[in-house]
């Protein structure tokens, strides 16, 4: 199973499609917020399910829950923008309610820099942005790959 995601696109049309065709075989999308309303854009484009979050830039009262746990191919994957988990400070308190959650992989976004870490027993994932990068890497997506019940991450620059 592959699963795309993104986030940070902030209604960027271009840069989505973008994204989307960077990964065109993927079988979902987790979308980390901010606009977490873009998530209709991607099933637009893509005619597949997407799990999104809200973020911080994102109105009050959307749609979106802050956080959310879903289970895909074995893996429980926990969602969330980040901000609430003050991740420009460090993903700590983001890697703990992953674990409270029995999670075994935290997504998240907010500081529009991607990154990979593997945390205790936790796989960590920020896409990054493919809108309004704020490091080297550039406009970037992640992807999730899921064998025999375990998560791979992968950044890639678009």
């Amino acid at each position: 199973m592959r699963i795309g995601v993104t986030g940070d696109t902030h209604g960027d049309l271009a840069n989505i499609k973008r994204a989307v065709n960077a990964l065109p075989d993927v079988d979902l999308w987790f979308h980390m917020g901010d606009f977490g309303s873009d998530f209709k854009k991607l099933v637009q484009l893509t005619g597949k399910h997407v799990d999104f979050v809200r973020g911080n830039c994102d109105i009050l009262g959307s749609e979106a829950p802050n956080e959310l746990v879903v289970e895909y191919g074995g893996v429980k994957f926990f969602l969330t923008h980040g901000h609430i988990y003050n991740v420009n400070f460090g993903i700590q308190k983001l890697v703990y309610r992953a674990q409270e959650l029995n999670c075994q992989v935290a997504l998240y976004g907010h500081t529009h820099i991607p990154q990979i870490a593997m945390v205790g027993d936790v796989l960590v994932l920020n896409p990054g942005s493919p809108t309004r990068p704020l490091s080297d890497s550039g406009k970037t997506v992640g992807l999730l790959t899921i064998e025999n019940h375990k998560a791979k991450a992968e950044v890639f620059k678009l």
